[in-house]
């Protein structure tokens, strides 16, 4: 896909306030006053920095390549890009594909180990469209579900009263006209049943002409919010081994959907260095780990984990107005938890390319056309924002090479 624009990214979890943002949500009290906890938990330094291809470690050299169910892929030019990019200087990067279990490609840069617990900031908001079709897939919900009555608070009247699933997850719900002011989502100690009332109380903008649900293209982090809350009290099933007997609550549900289901054991959708917030940051305070998001990557490729990747992975905002969308972005459209990768508009239409870009550089995206996923992992503390999209377009030409031409193995 030679000539692919190189966009530059703006998260809008950084955006809404930037570092204080991050640093609200770490402080898992909303006290204003008080001193919060550092912006990002580090772990431990990873151990030195080791080129790998699947599970074998080799030194870097003229020519890179692996073996992996019966191709030989040739990665010279792949890690030379990521060597020459003097702005990440430590991540971690995954090729992988869906019917095998070795990564095609994985490679060390710098100091930043395959199990590193990272914050993923807008890399987050994959996985709630993942828990929704997880659950609309079990019956449990449906993605033309409106909010009443398992939000008993949701308006009976205007058009905020026809607010689905489906807009919540997808950016066209109404709200997230003023994404920068920040909201309730940073507010751990809340319920997130509270905090979706006081975004359907106070972010839905009535006086914006034209806004209803499905009708704009608005970028944020309430229609997630939202979501959650409505996905929660959706669910009526009673937590196992609770005394007295509780319903699940979000983090429960996302176990029991995704994380659990796929192994993903070092994942958690806040810092794991704290206690599991009431009110997490839905569209950008989870953590995981390289390993950890290569399997959600994977099982999205493989079309089990979501049976309907149609419905997943389509367009919704085509066509839309846009109130509120990172310059950034260029010509994506939004699909459900994830952006639709596209040079033009009309190309989207029939773009198999998803992503979910994070504020710290962390990128993920899978290619349904040629057959693959990839992963950067990273946490750069400046630009990150833009070096992660900038090196995963740069990557998306060079992958897409090694496939067209491995080669049978011996």
């Amino acid at each position: 896909m030679a000539g692919r624009t190189k966009w530059t990214w703006l998260a809008a979890g950084a955006a809404m306030a930037g570092a204080a943002a991050f640093a609200a949500q770490g402080g898992f009290g909303g006290n204003g006053g008080g001193e919060a906890r550092p912006m990002v938990q580090l772990p431990p330094a990873a151990p030195a920095a080791k080129a790998s291809t699947s599970a074998a470690s080799a030194p870097a050299a003229a020519s890179l390549s692996a073996t992996v169910g019966g191709y030989t892929y040739d990665w010279t030019a792949l890690q030379s890009a990521i060597d020459a990019d003097t702005e990440v200087d430590n991540g971690y990067f995954i090729v992988g594909n869906a019917s095998d279990p070795d990564y095609l490609f994985a490679y060390e840069k710098g100091s930043f180990g395959i199990d590193r617990v990272t914050p993923l900031a807008s890399a987050s908001k994959w996985f709630a469209g993942a828990l929704g079709m997880r659950m609309v897939q079990a019956g449990i919900a449906t993605l033309d579900d409106p909010m009443r009555p398992p939000l008993a608070f949701w308006t009976t009247i205007g058009t905020k009263k026809d607010v689905q699933l489906k807009h919540a997850l997808s950016m066209t719900s109404g709200f997230n006209a003023s994404p920068l002011v920040g909201g309730c989502q940073l507010l751990p100690a809340m319920t997130l049943y509270n905090c979706a009332k006081s975004i359907h109380d106070l972010r839905y903008d009535i006086l914006r002409p034209g806004n209803a649900p499905g009708a704009q293209y608005s970028y944020g982090p309430h229609g997630l919010q939202v979501a959650a809350a409505y996905l929660e009290a959706k669910d009526i099933s009673i937590a196992p081994g609770t005394s007295p007997a509780r319903q699940r609550n979000f983090h429960e549900l996302f176990a029991q959907h995704v994380t659990t289901p796929l192994g993903m054991t070092s994942t958690t959708w806040y810092d794991p260095a704290g206690s599991a917030p009431t009110n997490p940051w839905v569209a950008g305070g989870a953590y995981s780990t390289p390993r950890d998001y290569a399997k959600l990557l994977r099982a999205f490729l493989g079309g089990s984990f979501i049976t309907d990747m149609t419905s997943f992975t389509q367009q919704r905002t085509a066509g839309l107005p846009r109130v509120f969308v990172p310059a950034s972005a260029g010509n994506w459209e939004y699909a459900l938890g994830s952006f639709v990768e596209c040079d033009t508009p009309s190309a989207c239409a029939t773009s198999k390319i998803n992503s979910s870009p994070g504020a710290y550089g962390w990128t993920g995206w899978i290619d349904r056309e040629t057959g693959y996923y990839a992963l950067i992992a990273t946490e750069i503390s400046s630009g990150g924002d833009r070096k992660g999209v900038e090196l995963e377009q740069v990557m998306q030409d060079l992958i897409e090479d090694a496939i067209a031409n491995r080669t049978p193995a011996p």
